[in-house]
């Protein structure tokens, strides 16, 4: 499962407004994973992190070395500025359990640590088998190295991996790139995709065919 936008709906406003003292600082970050999205895959976090710092100091006038502490306590706020106050869709917690309770397995990936986010949810309880963020490794949606080494930690082949997300260039993209199936979440109507399902609401029923 992904989790922004996929498990709950992101409040673009509230977002900003709890960010605005880092406005030129999120929207420079923004821009630089971007493009490391399209770059090759970095080796770890902590290379990823100086890459991001590499991209960002410029554009906010700093150095590499003052614009990597900043980066940081950002990246220490975006959890809450997401999610706290926020709930998940409706079914969300009804069709996980349902999942579960049929034995498939529930993964959690998301680009940014996910578990901070996910207790302000009110979804850390539920069985998760694993959660992770891709940028641990090095490489952000939709790069496939995170899909395939999600399989590896599961020990399943990458394609008994169905992954839902909202994003059709990054989560359907990066999941048939590693050749794991995918499903899209479009809770405002159907968009074009090559997912091999779209859906606009979470049910109990949701993955009674998988």
């Amino acid at each position: 499962m992904d989790l922004d936008g996929t498990l709950y709906r992101i409040s673009r406003a509230r977002v900003i407004w709890r960010l605005r003292r880092y406005r030129g600082l999120l929207l420079a970050l923004l821009a630089a994973r971007e493009k490391i999205r399209h770059e090759p895959p970095l080796p770890n976090e902590g290379a990823l992190r100086a890459r991001e710092a590499e991209l960002v100091a410029p554009s906010v006038g700093l150095s590499t070395s003052e614009a990597a502490p900043q980066l940081a306590a950002l990246r220490r706020a975006i959890p809450s500025a997401l999610t706290a106050g926020a709930v998940p869709y409706p079914g969300v917690r009804m069709a996980l359990l349902a999942a579960a309770r049929r034995n498939l397995k529930l993964v959690l990936f998301s680009d940014y640590d996910p578990r901070e986010k996910l207790s302000h949810l009110g979804l850390d309880d539920l069985p998760w088998s694993l959660s992770f963020g891709a940028e641990e490794l090095g490489a952000l949606k939709p790069h496939p190295v995170a899909f395939r080494w999600l399989a590896e930690q599961m020990d399943v082949p990458v394609e008994a991996v169905l992954h839902v997300g909202d994003r059709e260039d990054l989560d359907v993209a990066g999941a048939l790139a590693a050749g794991a199936r995918a499903w899209r979440f479009a809770p405002d109507g159907w968009r074009p995709t090559r997912a091999e399902r779209v859906f606009g609401r979470w049910s109990r029923d949701l993955f009674l065919d998988v």
